[in-house]
């Protein structure tokens, strides 16, 4: 079972399938965690926890049922949206990985061993793009900025940077715990490299958060050993600073330093103090359940302050950028505490723990924790938070647990009949692959009706978004994307008979949206484009209110509100719209300031 551990925590890190998949960076990760832990729950992997353990897994197990169940869209909740995938099912899945971890008896360094050797592959591939090779993802996607300030941000097979170096960040040090358990020589000089090439890789990310992390778990590796250093050490870290001072200021090293200016101009991240600030403040209305998983973006666009909206006028939030409040506007304050639990009995087990690997393990868990303090939770670095968690909760050592150990451990389930237990097993690991297959169809289905819209096949789309739209599951739909893929192709289109069908399915497709985008706000916002194409002035008004019902502090439907009322000769109504739009646009665009001015003229 370890074996199968590791090649599922090693494939969740690695596996891509650009030109399979849609979403080719998301959907293969959850199908590779829901596949694994499904054979693990088949093969009893779970139930040699620790009580305590167990109990604090099905604590935040049972939360996440609950705000599922009370959710503002319990369909969203059920598998999450489509960026993350990060909903009750696919969280379940992590957490009874992780406790697969605790509960399974056995060799410890196998799972060790597969988070080192798929950091390494991952950092690696991430060191390639960011020196500009890369076979598999277009480099546009990670490059940010024009000119000579332009830098890179690579993603690795992880999606997005933030969540990549987080995960180099935690693998470095558990590649350092492994090379304390090993006693082979090439293994132990595996781990080495694979820490090393994780760190470097998660430098060259410039991720401020996985940074800090690391900063972190040093600091509690070195309180852990006492602060006690030998000269070796020092050396080594001397020559480290020598040789990344002289990468940093080298021709290579110019991205860094793009990136260090881009520190200087943003220093509080994007807005994060206002936005955890809003967040807090709309978790407090629903403090009991939360608002379900995976519903931030559209309950968070209702209390979105003037003053982020200003400092951001575009920018969707599809997260409040820190674990702990995620669970909290999830779940509520039961989701918060269950999380913060589970956390808090890893760090305490590790500190307590009087063995070789025990420090490594407690910097590895600080260092993800402090870095996701500035990110929210996906698959890939929830499980190997959640699966670090496990090894400092069960006993990392590779040893076989000693009997009376593991009566206790067993205990924790004797009041569970046998055949009740491998039933409810069986049940969820059936459960889990038919959520694996339907994600993997649905999935692939999309990938072909986008490959037929950017060939010019209407038809072809059609048959392949209809398939598309019977395997997903309810909630979150690619309606918005489909209908902004269509428009282009009813635009470019040669055939009448093709432009035409792709207009209406692109028109339908805008209207299904509204019900089933995550952003309601921006569904509605692209049904008013359609519905001006058609002259139909009542509804788009219609639209854009429904727009700033849904997000009242975005200033697009706001000005596109005011030029509409001002053709209808409504000038004092245009002129409230576009004095909100220019002061929630925080003067980033002229064009909505040109309108401002206009609506005034003609009042005076």
């Amino acid at each position: 079972m370890r074996l199968l551990q590791a090649v599922t925590i090693g494939l969740i890190a690695l596996t891509i399938a650009p030109g399979y998949l849609f979403y080719f960076d998301v959907t293969p990760k959850v199908v590779v965690l829901l596949v694994g832990t499904a054979a693990l729950l088949a093969a009893g992997a779970v139930r040699g926890a620790s009580k305590s353990f167990s109990a604090l897994i099905l604590l935040n197990l049972a939360s996440l049922a609950v705000s599922t169940a009370l959710s503002t869209r319990p369909g969203l909740s059920l598998m999450g949206t489509n960026w993350r995938e990060f909903g009750l099912v696919p969280q379940a899945a992590a957490l009874l990985f992780a406790w697969s971890v605790a509960g399974c008896p056995g060799n410890a360094r196998v799972v060790l061993r597969g988070i080192a050797i798929s950091g390494g592959v991952a950092g690696v591939y991430g060191i390639a793009q960011y020196f500009g090779w890369d076979s598999f993802l277009p480099a546009a996607a990670y490059h940010i900025g024009e000119g000579i300030w332009t830098i890179v941000r690579p993603p690795g097979t992880l999606g997005y940077v933030s969540y990549f170096a987080t995960w180099l960040v935690v693998s470095a040090f558990l590649s350092l715990a492994l090379q304390t358990m090993e006693t082979a020589g090439a293994w132990r000089w595996t781990a080495r490299i694979a820490a090393a090439i994780c760190a470097v890789a998660m430098v060259l990310t410039g991720t401020r958060a996985a940074m800090l992390g690391l900063a972190a778990g040093a600091l509690v590796w070195l309180y852990l050993r006492g602060f006690r250093l030998t000269r070796r050490m020092v050396a080594g870290a001397a020559a480290v600073a020598l040789l990344g001072a002289a990468f940093y200021f080298s021709p290579p090293g110019w991205n860094l330093r793009s990136r260090t200016r881009w520190f200087a101009e943003d220093r509080l991240g994007g807005g994060r103090p206002e936005l955890w600030r809003d967040t807090l403040r709309m978790a407090s209305h629903r403090l009991a359940a939360g608002y379900g998983p995976e519903t931030f973006t559209a309950g968070f666009a209702l209390f979105e302050s003037p003053g982020l909206a200003a400092a951001y006028p575009d920018f969707e939030y599809e997260s409040p950028h820190n674990m702990f409040l995620d669970a909290l506007t999830a779940q509520g304050l039961p989701g918060f505490a269950a999380l913060m639990a589970l956390c808090a009995a890893g760090l305490i087990t590790a500190f307590r723990a009087r063995n070789a690997e025990s420090p490594y393990l407690a910097a590895a868990l600080t260092a993800g924790l402090v870095s996701q303090q500035f990110t929210g939770f996906t698959i890939p670095t929830a499980v190997i938070v959640y699966t670090t968690v496990g090894l400092a909760s069960g006993g990392a050592r590779f040893s076989l647990p000693s009997p009376a150990r593991e009566a206790a451990r067993r205990a924790s389930f004797a009041w569970l009949p046998g055949k009740l237990k491998r039933a409810l097993a069986a049940a969820a690991a059936v459960a889990l692959i038919y959520c694996a297959v339907r994600l993997t169809v649905a999935d692939a289905a999309l990938a072909r009706a986008q490959r037929a819209l950017e060939t010019g096949g209407a038809t072809a789309a059609a048959a392949q978004y209809g398939r598309y739209e019977r395997w997903r599951f309810p909630g979150a739909a690619a309606d918005l994307w489909y209908s902004r893929a269509s428009l282009q192709l009813a635009q470019k289109a040669q055939q009448p008979a093709v432009r035409l069908q792709a207009l209406l399915q692109a028109q339908a497709a805008a209207a299904r949206a509204t019900v089933t985008a995550n952003d309601p706000f921006d569904a509605w916002y692209n049904l008013a484009a359609f519905d001006a194409m058609n002259n139909r002035s009542g509804a788009v008004e219609r639209d854009l209110r429904a727009s700033i019902a849904a997000r009242p502090n975005w200033f697009k439907p706001h000005w596109a509100l005011a030029r509409l009322l001002a053709l209808e000769a409504r000038p004092e109504e245009a002129g409230r719209e576009a004095e909100l739009a220019v002061a929630l646009d925080g003067g980033k665009d002229t064009e909505v300031s040109r309108t401002l001015a206009e609506i005034r003229a003609y009042l005076h």
